[in-house]
Parts: C-alpha cells; structure tokens; sequence
C-alpha cells in the first residue's frame, strides 16, 4: 500500500502519516493503534520499539537489473532490514558467530581477496569446498534462501495471500544492525546447485570487497572473485587436461563444485584456454541437450544432479539454540514483534536438522508448550 492508502483507511491526514513517518517520536490514541496495528498486520509492540537503522535500496550490495521497479527494490531492502531486526533480537539471548570473513579495499585482486577469504574459512588454498553456505555462515554471515512466493495484503486489509516472487536477480547482501557490523546474504531458491554455490560465492565477493558500497565494476568483480573462491586458477591449472573438453572439464568441476558455464569463463579469464577454445566450449554448452531433461546443457549440465542443493541453517539453528523452536507461529508469539508470515519467508529456506546432527536446541524455561506466557520466560531466563 502506498502511504496515501494507509492514511486513508485509517482515516487520517496525509500530514499526519508523514509525521508518524518521519517523527523520531509519535503519540497516537490507543484505539489508533490498534487500528494500524491491524491495518499492517503488525503486533502493536512492534510500533512500540526504538526503529532499527534505516536501509535503503542504495545500502544493497548488489546492482539491480535495469528494469528492476523501486517498488521491488525497496522491498528487497526491508526484507534485509527485517533480517537484521531478528538476528539482533536472537544475538540478545545467545550470541551469533562473530563475522571473520575480511573487509579489503576494492582495488584488491580477487586472487589475493579469495586467498584470504579462503584462510578466513580455514580452508586449504588447494582444498575444494564441500559445503560453502556452511562455511559462509560459520564465518558469521547468514544465509536467508527466500522462497517462491512472499506474503502480501490484498485490496481487503482482512484479505492476506502471497503471490509468485518474479525478481530477477539471484541474490544479494546488506549490512544491517543497529551498528550494520552484520552482513546478510539473501538468495532465491534454486534448484540448480551449481548457480545457487556461485551465487553464495558471488555475494561473499561483494561483502569482502564491497563493504563501502557498489559500482559499474563490482558485479564483475565479484564474478571473477567467486569462480576463484570456488576453484583458484593456480591449482585447476595444474589439472587440465591435454584437450579442454566438456567432457574432460566435467571431472573438474565435480571436484571443486563449480558449473561448467562458470569453469570455462575462469580458464579464459586466466588465459588457461585461448578465445578460440573458449568460443567453442560455450557454443557447445548451449546446444547441447541433456537426454536426462531435454533441456541444453547450458540449463541441465553434466553433473546437474551430482550434489544436493546447499540450504542455509544457521537462523533457524539460533531459534532452537535460543529458544527451543524454530516454527514461525512460535516465533511470532514469543517475540511478540513480527507476524509468523514474515518469520515463516525467512527460514521456509533453512534446511533440516540432520538426524545425525550434534546440535542440540537449550530450550529457556517455560518455553515448549502451545503457549508461552513471555514475560515470566524473560524474568526466569
């Protein structure tokens, strides 16, 4: 809804929603409050907090497609916000991971910055990452995967739904916090392990070398950056075969998890491969057809469906570690500060605890029955 909108169906001025915007601090009858409470479909607490540094579409670390609308934009950056809201109310009752992946001046090389990235992640210069969703969020940078759909309010304030996510872009990382010392990785959904590794990759680039903000030259910048976090060019070279191939460059990129598309740009990149050999090998990869999918190779590779999709975990492992539960209803109604649809959009990506997981949730007291009186768990925490 658009301000306009709000204030009309609360019937107010449009004066007065700009001040309640913009005011450090506003006053409204209790019976306003509920009104806009319900109106937003916000708990009442919620407008009752000190506000959260602002973000704006400009904080992104990413370079929106051009014909990507404000409106998708915005919204992008209020969901980041909203992240950090709840990773800063978790971090309260058990501390987070402290961020280790580095900050480096853009001028860096992305050899040098991946290097480093790697030694962050304590990870071998010549060891293939198994599981880098993992390893990004160990170094203290969570990974929301956003679903296919998001919640929405429908021309009825009463009347909720969710509508299809068709943004463009497959991620992108924000600072946030009261402090923005927390970097947060957003990605789509995907189920291409390949593009979702890359991506994962692509957007620890821009939190290592783009802590200052984006420009014409990051979103390359951060490509080149990701292909050598995943497979550094000194040591793939050692491994080429006599002939480059799709074939031959198949073994390669089970090995170190990295997308056939991805591999041949990084080989020319680093003039592993010359254009001519390069032209031909992607030529190839998009004319090729995988009998498995009948779609090219350029959509279904060799290998497609060698790995699992990596899923992040770590936001709803702090809710079980916190407070014994990760379902967003409970989550809802134990902060008391965001509606569980909004909960749910956040972690309907997280993967499941395995079986064979050593992480056991410390449930606080009081907590694990259908209702939980929140004021004695704060009190006997």
């Amino acid at each position: 809804m658009k301000s306009s909108d709000v204030a009309a169906k609360l019937g107010w001025p449009a004066s007065k929603q700009t001040r309640l915007e913009y005011a450090d601090r506003s006053y409204l009858h209790a019976a306003q409050l509920k009104d806009m409470s319900q109106l937003l479909d916000f708990p009442e607490k919620y407008f009752q907090q000190i506000p959260p540094a602002s973000l704006s579409p400009e904080d992104l670390l990413f370079r929106a497609p051009v014909a990507t609308p404000k409106k998708e934009k915005a919204y992008l950056a209020e969901f980041a916000r909203s992240v950090g809201e709840v990773l800063e109310w978790l971090d309260d009752y058990h501390r987070l991971p402290p961020v280790k992946i580095p900050s480096l001046p853009p001028n860096t090389s992305t050899a040098r910055a991946a290097s480093e990235v790697r030694r962050s992640l304590g990870l071998a210069e010549d060891q293939p990452i198994a599981h880098l969703t993992h390893l990004a969020e160990r170094a203290g940078v969570p990974v929301v995967m956003r679903g296919s759909t998001r919640p929405v309010t429908l021309h009825d304030p009463d009347e909720a739904g969710y509508e299809a996510v068709t943004e463009k872009h497959l991620g992108y990382s924000a600072h946030v916090g009261q402090h923005g010392d927390r970097p947060v990785t957003v990605i789509r959904a995907n189920h291409s392990w390949e593009r979702v590794r890359w991506t994962v990759a692509h957007e620890i680039g821009h939190v290592t070398l783009h802590a200052r903000g984006v420009d014409e030259k990051s979103e390359d910048q951060a490509n080149s950056f990701a292909s050598e976090l995943l497979a550094p060019a000194r040591f793939v070279k050692d491994e080429l075969p006599t002939h480059v191939t799709l074939a031959s460059l198949t073994e390669l990129k089970l090995k170190w998890g990295i997308s056939l598309g991805a591999l041949i740009i990084h080989l020319n990149t680093n003039r592993l491969i010359d254009s001519e050999r390069f032209e031909t090998l992607r030529r190839q990869l998009y004319t090729r057809t995988n009998s498995a999918t009948g779609r090219t190779w350029g959509r279904d590779e060799p290998g497609w469906d060698a790995r699992e999709v990596e899923r992040p975990r770590l936001l709803a492992t702090w809710m079980e570690r916190c407070l014994g539960v990760a379902a967003p209803h409970a989550i809802a109604q134990l902060s008391g500060l965001w509606p569980s649809d909004i909960i749910a959009s956040m972690i309907s990506g997280q993967r499941e605890k395995s079986a064979n997981s050593h992480e056991k949730p410390a449930p606080k007291p009081g907590v694990g029955g259908n209702v939980v009186e929140l004021d004695r768990w704060r009190r006997e925490a």
